[in-house]
């Protein structure tokens, strides 16, 4: 098979992308711009080879997820992080050409300054993870005040938040609420062990994904009405 992924995900990655709200990407860390360009554009490659290697058209993503990116700026940082957006978007194969970097932090001083496209890495990505972090660490005022009160596109940023305690409805309803006037994307779970976080589906997945679902809209009319 070469440099496939084993065959279930041949098997599955065309199903998943039969789905309209479905985007699949591919994984490629980069260890805070430390690890080797060539390595990086290697892995970059592979997946855009995938159609190829599997003969199968539809074995495919639309683009690449670049983890454990810098959120401080660096102009040699900036460079690296411009080849791998670059390799992306040359690729055929990939079907949006989709970049999406994770910091994991974003800083909230930056995050609401006029320069902040200047001092980031933004304009080189579709979506980036300005908060990866423990559901705690969102309630802190500092954190949730910035990231609810930033100019930039929401549909450009995405929330990350694990460790979730037991919620009812109605406070999951309002937490989904608050991390959607700071990003359209975002991943809530309750699972607590770090190798976990992203590997299983949480109890609470379900009503997430009803909360997300139900929209603003509509959890604003039902708070009138209460």
């Amino acid at each position: 098979m070469g440099s496939l992924p084993d065959q279930a995900y041949v098997e599955e990655i065309p199903k998943l992308r039969s789905y309209p709200n479905i985007r699949t990407l591919g994984y490629v860390a980069t260890h805070y711009a430390h690890k080797d360009i060539g390595a990086v554009l290697d892995e970059i490659e592979t997946y855009a080879a995938w159609p190829r290697d599997a003969n199968a058209t539809q074995f495919r993503v639309d683009g690449i997820f670049l983890d454990e990116t810098p959120s401080a700026y660096d102009a040699g940082a900036y460079q690296y992080l411009e080849r791998a957006e670059q390799a992306v978007r040359n690729a055929a194969t990939f079907n949006d050409r989709f970049v999406a970097h994770n910091p994991g932090f974003f800083s909230p001083s930056l995050l609401d300054s006029g320069t902040v496209l200047q001092e980031s890495y933004l304009n080189l990505t579709d979506l980036t993870v300005v908060l990866e972090e423990t559901f705690d660490k969102w309630l802190d005022k500092g954190t949730l005040g910035a990231l609810q009160e930033h100019k930039i596109r929401r549909s450009q940023l995405a929330v990350i938040l694990h460790s979730l305690p037991s919620l009812s409805k109605q406070v999951l309803d309002s937490v989904v609420g608050q991390v959607e006037e700071a990003a359209d994307w975002l991943f809530l779970t309750d699972v607590k062990e770090a190798d976990a976080y992203y590997h299983s589906f949480s109890g609470m997945f379900a009503d997430v994904v009803a909360a997300v679902d139900e929209g603003p809209g509509t959890r604003s009319k039902r708070r009138k009405r209460a």
